[in-house]
């Protein structure tokens, strides 16, 4: 059976492990609607907010500091942000970030090879055969934590055959290589720590590098379960903790410019994290938050990340200090139930208030943050209006300005002004930075929705751009009059006119407008397709098949004909047995049972207003009962009508067919009437139970 597909979201291709308070990630569908605080971790937009994920407002504040880079805009533009497609990741397919285990024995380390064989290769004094032989060595070292072995008899062979004193420096260091991958930590220092004086700089400034990097995965050993998260109740010895934060120290006063000087300081922050010590990882954050893009080794949405699984999961209000890590902090704590109630740890107006000192270098931020509490918790959008004063006609707009705006606006729709329209227009010309017009437009397509302007967004002169707006407009509210312009309209994409087309034929052929069918079918290009593959995929990664509604093959089992026929009979006579049994087996057999294009978003959503299309959804259940009934039937409609009713609960004896179900005893009776009433029907004969 056909199923039905409706992805309007930019994806949730990558699955994260991270603090469920903090960051969630599992599949769902966003809430299309402003007015909302509760947390999916499917919805983000572009504006600060507590629905959002902690690692997008994390990364929208971060995107706002000066040196900061553009957030990348996404290759098919949305509503909705997907932190999760701006995460990079490793050459070898892992996760880069030190939060999730960089520095581990058990990362295989393609760059550490490369740099092996670049290093050698530019080190004159190494014997030709003892390069080749220790090159072939270093590429077949890899981490083996099944066994707690490393290394080959090529290794072993290539180290003791390296005579020249260069190449003996080098193997030296193959040699600790091969005893840190087989968890030989001990020896892997020893060997390390004899490069300190080789006459090789890369030998010399790698095995610095390499003694912190061994110091680190000697503190965490036995920290982790299988399944790579910490054990219960596990400590880091502190004396390991601080030889470790010794090391990494050490590489990083004696190389500052050090090629591994980046990596060190990351992994000095997994000390910090191992040591539990939030403090110092708390200061390391709000120093990388000052400097620019270019100098913290780390970008901007990896850094999110790292500070949302290290530090926000654990963390208080009274244990940040940082106005931007406090901000993605009381955020999250925030955020309210499905239903509007408070959710988790609710953080209070009070205490919000008692922050203002930790807010004194970012007042606007502060601001936003009271304005926000007072909207979604305190229900006071007038407070929020007098906390943020119009700032709407700026040719551009920073992620706070216009989360700032944004909450302006949600506050001018929740009192109801009479400017707002306006205000959400003045708001567009600026909204420039990467995804933030798409969530302007839907705040004006919300408010036109409810006012009576439909019409005005399918304008020539719309401003309406976002296809993924317009697409559940025409999908839920518009009328035969709308759907048929935007079928036709020049002016709209390919897409937008195939989703319109669509919608128009299969509303009028379900919902009584047969006449109009027979007419509009006519616009159905020939070459359109007829079969979509197992889904009707509205997202446009592929053409729907509108060619289904005139020269569909799948006619059922009550040879019936095509369905221009079946409805020009409707159109005629509009209780046609034998036509509204036919309908049914167009709906039947291509999967509208419960299709999308029959149900409602919620009231406050956008769609969710009453549909302006004529008619009620179609049930094949009615339309079985009122064959049933009909005085005018034939025999065999009405077998067939029972049987197919007795099918709509089949296996699983809940109603499949739509409409108003009926009990066991009402299905019993239709199945004793067919064997009674019509015994020696093909449908009598092939029905063997009822459900």
């Amino acid at each position: 059976m056909i199923r039905t597909l409706f992805f309007l979201l930019l994806g949730m291709g990558a699955l994260w492990s991270v603090p469920a308070h903090a960051s969630g990630d599992y599949s769902c569908g966003p809430a299309w609607k402003l007015r909302y605080a509760a947390y999916s971790g499917c919805d983000d937009l572009a504006m600060l907010g507590p629905r959002n994920d902690s690692r997008t407002n994390l990364a929208l504040l971060l995107a706002d500091l000066p040196g900061a880079a553009r957030l990348v805009a996404p290759a098919k533009p949305s509503v909705f942000l997907d932190i999760a497609l701006l995460m990079p990741r490793s050459a070898d397919g892992g996760s880069p970030y030190f939060s999730d285990g960089e520095g581990s024995r058990c990362r295989s380390n393609v760059a550490g090879t490369e740099r092996f064989e670049a290093a050698i290769r530019a080190n004159a004094k190494v014997p030709e055969p003892e390069r080749a032989a220790l090159i072939a060595a270093r590429k077949g070292l890899a981490p083996d934590c099944t066994q707690g072995t490393a290394g080959s008899a090529a290794l072993v062979a290539a180290v003791n055959g390296a005579k020249s004193e260069a190449g003996k420096a080098f193997a030296a260091y193959l040699d600790g290589a091969a005893a840190f991958y087989a968890g030989d930590y001990d020896g892997a220092a020893a060997r390390f720590a004899s490069l300190g004086n080789a006459r090789d700089a890369w030998l010399r400034e790698t095995g610095r590098y390499m003694l912190g990097r061994v110091a680190v995965n000697q503190a965490q050993v036995d920290y982790y379960d299988d399944y790579g998260s910490p054990k219960q109740g596990a400590k880091v010895a502190p004396t390991l903790v601080a030889e470790a934060e010794n090391a990494l120290r050490g590489y990083m006063k004696a190389y500052p410019q050090g090629e591994y000087f980046f990596s060190a300081r990351g992994l000095l922050r997994r000390v910090y994290w191992l040591a539990q010590d939030r403090a110092k990882l708390e200061a390391e954050y709000a120093a990388l938050i000052a400097l620019p893009d270019a100098k913290r080794g780390i970008d901007a949405v990896s850094l999110a990340q790292e500070i949302d699984a290290k530090l926000l999961a654990g963390a208080t209000a009274d244990s940040l200090h940082d106005p931007i890590l406090l901000a993605a902090f009381d955020l999250m704590h925030m955020r309210t139930g499905e239903r509007g109630e408070t959710c988790c740890d609710a953080l209070s107006r009070a205490a919000l208030d008692a922050q203002r000192a930790k807010f004194a270098s970012k007042p606007a931020l502060f601001a936003f943050l009271q304005a926000t509490h007072a909207y979604h918790l305190g229900g006071q959008p007038q407070q929020a209006l007098e906390l943020l004063p119009d700032a709407s006609h700026q040719a551009n707009f920073s992620y706070l300005e216009f989360s700032r705006q944004m909450l302006r606006g949600m506050a001018l729709e929740a009192r109801a002004d009479r400017n707002v329209r306006g205000f959400w227009i003045d708001l567009l010309s600026g909204a420039k930075a990467p995804r933030q017009r798409p969530v302007v437009e839907l705040a004006l397509a919300l408010h036109d929705e409810r006012h009576d302007g439909l019409a005005r967004l399918f304008a020539s002169d719309s401003p309406i751009r976002s296809q993924e707006i317009r697409d559940r407009l025409l999908m839920n509210v518009a009328d035969a009059k709308l759907l048929r312009q935007q079928a036709q309209a020049v002016s709209a994409s390919a897409h937008e006119r195939d989703v319109a087309l669509f919608t128009l034929l299969y509303k009028e052929a379900t919902r009584g407008s047969h006449r109009d069918f027979v007419e509009d079918v006519r616009l159905v290009p020939a070459s359109a397709p007829i079969e979509a593959d197992y889904y009707f995929d509205f997202s446009g990664a592929k053409p729907l098949p509108t060619g289904l509604f005139v020269k569909g093959k799948k006619l059922g089992d009550y040879g019936c004909p095509a369905l221009s026929e079946t409805q020009r009979r409707l159109a005629a006579a509009p209780r046609n047995a034998k036509a509204m049994l036919c309908l049914g087996e167009f709906t039947r057999v291509n999967g509208f049972d419960g299709f999308l294009l029959d149900s409602q978003p919620a009231r406050d959503e956008l769609g969710g207003t009453p549909t302006r299309f004529a008619g009620v959804p179609y049930s094949r259940l009615d339309a079985y009962q009122a064959v049933m009934a009909s005085a005018a039937a034939s025999p065999d409609d009405k077998a067939y009508a029972l049987f197919r009713a007795v099918n709509c609960y089949a296996p699983s004896a809940s109603n499949a067919c739509g409409g108003k179900g009926v009990e066991p005893a009402v299905r019993k009776g239709w199945f004793q009437r067919l064997k009674r009433d019509y015994p020696k029907s093909r449908w009598a004969q092939e029905l063997r139970y009822y459900w």
